[in-house]
C-alpha cells in the first residue's frame, strides 16, 4: 500500500521559522539576564565601596582602643614611660602597652599578646601631670591622639 501523504497542512505552518528565536525563548533570557544584574550591582557597590569599609572599621578600632586605655589609666595607681613603652601598674598587676610589629599590643605581668591596633607606624606615650597622652600614626599616615586621665595621684610624675 501506497502511503498517503497529508494534504491538510495548516497554512501558517509553512511560514514557520525554525532558526528563530520565540517569543518565550527571549523571555527566558531577559529574566536571566535581569536576575544576573541584579546580583551584580551589590556587588560592583561592595568592590567600589570596600576602602571607605576598610576606613570605617579602623575608625571603629581605634575607639574601641581609646575607650579601653581611657578606663585602664582611670583605674591605675601609676603609669611610666620606659623605652616608648607605657606601664600600667593596677592592685598587683603590671599591664604594658607596645609596639610589636605593626600592632600595638597590651601584655599583663610580662604575659599575653593582646592585639588592640593593626598597621601602626609610629606611636608614643607622653607623661602628664595625672593623664597620658597618646599619639597613633597608622600605615596611611592618618594621626589620631587621645588623652586619658586618672582618677588618682601619681606620685612618679615630674
Amino acid at each position: 500500500m501506497k502511503k498517503i501523504r497529508s494534504f491538510l497542512k495548516l497554512k501558517f505552518a509553512g511560514c514557520l521559522n525554525d532558526d528563530a528565536f520565540t517569543l518565550i525563548e527571549v523571555l527566558i533570557s531577559f529574566s536571566i539576564f535581569t536576575t544576573i544584574i541584579f546580583f551584580m550591582t551589590p556587588l560592583f557597590q561592595i568592590i567600589l565601596n570596600h576602602k571607605d569599609t576598610e576606613a570605617s572599621l579602623q575608625a571603629m578600632e581605634w575607639d574601641v582602643f581609646s575607650s579601653q586605655i581611657k578606663k585602664e589609666i582611670r583605674l591605675s595607681s601609676r603609669a611610666e614611660v620606659i623605652s616608648n613603652r607605657l606601664i600600667l601598674t593596677k592592685d598587683a598587676e603590671t599591664i604594658q602597652y607596645e609596639k610589636y610589629g605593626t600592632n600595638l599590643r597590651r601584655r599583663v605581668n610580662s604575659t599575653g599578646h593582646e592585639i588592640l591596633l593593626q598597621n601602626v607606624s609610629q606611636h608614643s606615650f607622653t607623661l602628664l601631670s595625672n593623664a597620658v597622652k597618646i599619639d597613633v600614626t597608622d600605615l596611611r599616615g592618618r594621626k589620631n591622639s587621645v588623652t586619658a586621665f586618672s582618677m588618682g595621684n601619681w606620685l612618679n610624675v615630674p
